[in-house]
């Protein structure tokens, strides 16, 4: 029996890390000794493909850190085909799932002014907005890393990897070896990232592992000087696999936050129906809710999958990446994960729901109020009654000089 298990990377970054749209966490981070790192918001496009037992994955996240050497590995079931998408394609989503807009007319009455206004002054309206409710030519001996493949990226520089195991070679061995490789490499794993690494190389998984390329660019203005900030283009990698899954297990080490904001975690499915997710075999609760979900009309669905690079370019054997249905509508789902600290013991998988329901955003409801002045009884009382009053009086006051 040889297990395989392919494992990590390591990423440099530079300067303060705040933003990586698509780049891969929830994982492993790997860094240097006494440095920090966090992730403080995360976005994930997921497209199932049930007839070939394809995922396409795509994420964004947003990482800090105190350091310029970073790591992160990302396992996968097998070997992944990667590309860097477009940076529009998460903006996409936003708007199909964006709450609907309600306009509603509403008349609001004011007692005019007693004394009369300026003929020319304009009547204001006010508005209210409220929330309603492949493997590689080479093979590598037994008992080694072996390097799948290694290439640029994007932003990032890429290597696939596994342990391929010997007689006798435990899970141990092959988590040996990796840390071994990531300090010939330059990184020095923490505490805990051995067993994490141990159940992939038991389960015969592979593990990309990302680093940050020089030249990338940097931006230090939204945060702190002593943390790195980088914004980096996304990246899908498509895999085969038998359920689609989040990779969402992470070491258990648990690295200082650079700020007290609670992480954001928001995954799209898109899939034949709706799916709901579930945290490893079920037995412990995701804290992950559906936001949004519905049915998507097939002409939205060409722009959001040339974004992803699902369907243009070509693939190596001439192929696209994924065949969209062309009758069957897809179903797009939404979720959100806002826990701090995550339960991170497995990845998250997904499965269709018994409940075909669609759910949104509760609406966003714009109210324009007309405002209608209204003349009270008594201004007329007051503007009839004065009058009389002076006229009535005159005249008794003109009878009563001409009889004195």
């Amino acid at each position: 029996m040889k297990p395989l298990a392919l494992a990590i990377l390591v990423v440099v970054a530079v300067a303060v890390l705040a933003s990586i749209p698509v780049d891969v966490r929830g994982c492993a981070v790997v860094l240097p000794p006494n440095q920090r790192v966090a992730i403080a918001h995360e976005e994930a496009f997921i497209v199932w493909d049930e007839k070939t037992k394809t995922e396409h994955f795509i994420r964004s996240a947003n990482f800090h850190s105190s350091s310029y050497s970073f790591g992160f590995l990302v396992p996968t079931p097998t070997p992944p085909d990667l590309d860097v998408v477009y940076d529009d394609l998460f903006h996409e989503l936003e708007a199909i799932t964006a709450p609907k807009v309600e306009y509603r007319e509403q008349v609001k009455e004011v007692i005019k002014p007693f004394l009369p206004e300026c003929p020319f002054a304009s009547t204001p309206v006010l508005r209210d907005v409220t929330l309603g409710a492949t493997h590689g030519q080479f093979r590598a001996p037994e008992g080694e890393v072996e390097v799948l493949e290694q290439k640029r990226v994007g932003d990032f520089d890429v290597a696939v990897l596994y342990f391929r195991s010997g007689e006798g070679d435990g899970p141990e061995r092959g988590q040996q070896e990796l840390a071994k490789w990531l300090a010939k490499n330059g990184f020095e794993a923490p505490p805990g990232i051995e067993p994490w690494l141990s159940k992939y190389v038991n389960d015969q998984w592979c593990i990309t592992a990302f680093k940050i390329a020089k030249g990338t660019s940097e931006n230090r203005a939204k945060l702190p000087v002593d943390y790195l900030d980088h914004t980096l283009r996304p990246i899908r990698m498509s895999f085969k696999t038998e359920k689609p899954f989040y990779p969402y297990r992470e070491p258990a080490v648990e690295h200082p936050r650079p700020d007290k904001t609670n992480r954001l975690l928001r995954v799209y499915l898109a899939a034949t129906t709706r799916y709901t997710g579930r945290l490893g075999d079920g037995t412990q609760p995701w804290p992950g809710e559906t936001v949004w979900a519905g049915p998507v009309s097939l002409p939205r669905w060409p722009d959001i999958f040339k974004l992803a690079k699902l369907v243009d370019p070509p693939l190596k054997d001439g192929k696209s990446a994924f065949t969209p249905p062309e009758s069957a509508e897809m179903w797009l789902t939404e979720f959100e994960d806002r826990s701090s600290p995550r339960p991170a013991v497995d990845e998250v998988y997904f499965e269709p729901s018994s409940d075909p329901v669609p759910v949104a955003r509760p609406p966003l409801i714009i109210t324009r109020t007309q405002i209608v002045s209204v003349t009270p009884w008594w201004h007329l009382a007051i503007y009839l009654g004065v009058p009389f009053l002076l006229v009535f009086g005159g005249l008794i006051a003109c009878r009563l000089f001409r009889r004195a």
